[in-house]
């Protein structure tokens, strides 16, 4: 009897002993998974710029797009960006057929967009912004080191970063009014309000500016609206009170405010909403403008996030001071 309670403590240590090693060898290959997400963004991102000689608006206020769907025909999504309804008409609900089609892409698994390391259901059992099913993202793209509010920018501007939006962030990823609409009587005049940008605006250096970077999805009670999705987006289309688009951080990150926030430590829910994050141990992802991947300390310093986070700033990054 002895011996048969010596032999099960051993097994049970042993057990104790394994199992760090085993989570450690499954989050390793989880980080390699999703480092060969972003590398795949990349690649869609640079034959995107290569074909059209642009890079993708970030959000399409007015729209519902975002960057990620104008990349679907580079990810080998041909058959679903064939699908895309472009202009104002359809939304969320209803019956026509650019409406059923704006259903459809938000509920279609792109995984490439996935981190493995996040946690929960790839698409929300729950209705979401009238959607039933709306699948998971991973990755947003760099609004910019400067951007504090998740809608347009508040003009004039009086606090800066609170009230720079994501319309003139100084990021890679812009979000624009593409319908104008000022009253129930004002129909959209599906007419962009700035270009968007390419690799020469980008003056800080290709490898030294962030063009994608991970987030986390992070439940309502925990977060509120720390909601960011794949390809449709309701609230970027027509959201309440605001018929030319809100709510760009379902799409869009600001490098403005530290990586892995957390409540707990007394970040606030906004904050935490359109900043960056993961679920691996220590830091988070970035793709470079330069198609390469970086894994980032989330300790990095305040100064060298928003540095990373600009086109334009003419500064100088050390590859240590990730």
């Amino acid at each position: 009897m002895v011996e048969l309670l010596v032999v099960i403590a051993v097994i049970a240590i042993l057990i104790g002993l394994l199992l760090p090693a085993v989570q450690a060898a499954r989050e390793a290959a989880r980080r390699v998974q999703c480092s060969n997400n972003l590398k795949q963004i990349g690649l869609a991102l640079h034959n995107y710029e290569s074909t059209y000689r642009k890079i993708p608006w970030g959000a399409k206020g007015g729209w519902g797009h975002s960057w990620t769907t104008d990349i679907l025909a580079f990810l080998e999504q041909t058959a679903l960006a064939d699908t895309i309804p472009y202009g104002e008409r359809g939304g969320a609900t209803g019956g026509l057929l650019e409406s059923q089609r704006f259903r459809e892409l938000a509920r279609a698994p792109v995984m490439a967009f996935r981190c493995p390391s996040q946690y929960g259901p790839i698409a929300m059992a729950e209705s979401v912004d009238q959607i039933t099913g709306r699948v998971l993202n991973s990755y947003l793209g760099n609004g910019g080191g400067n951007v504090g509010k998740d809608d347009y920018s508040r003009n004039p501007l009086v606090n800066i970063p609170e009230d720079v939006g994501f319309d003139q962030g100084d990021g890679v990823f812009l979000a624009t009014d593409f319908c104008h609409i000022t009253s129930a009587a004002t129909p959209c005049d599906n007419r962009p309000e700035r270009p968007n940008l390419a690799f020469p605006d980008i003056v800080d250096g290709l490898s030294n500016t962030v063009m994608v970077g991970e987030t986390r999805f992070i439940e309502f009670d925990a977060c509120g609206t720390c909601d960011h999705f794949m390809l449709y987006h309701p609230q970027i289309d027509t959201a309440l009170g605001a018929p030319n688009g809100a709510d760009f951080s379902e799409a869009l990150g600001s490098l403005q405010y530290p990586f892995n926030l957390d409540v707990i430590e007394g970040a606030g829910w906004a904050e935490i909403e359109i900043s960056m994050g993961s679920y691996h141990p220590g830091g988070l992802h970035l793709l470079m403008c330069d198609g390469s991947v970086r894994f980032a300390n989330e300790a990095i310093n305040d100064d060298v996030r928003h540095k990373i986070g600009s086109r334009n700033g003419h500064e100088v990054i050390e590859a240590d001071e990730f």
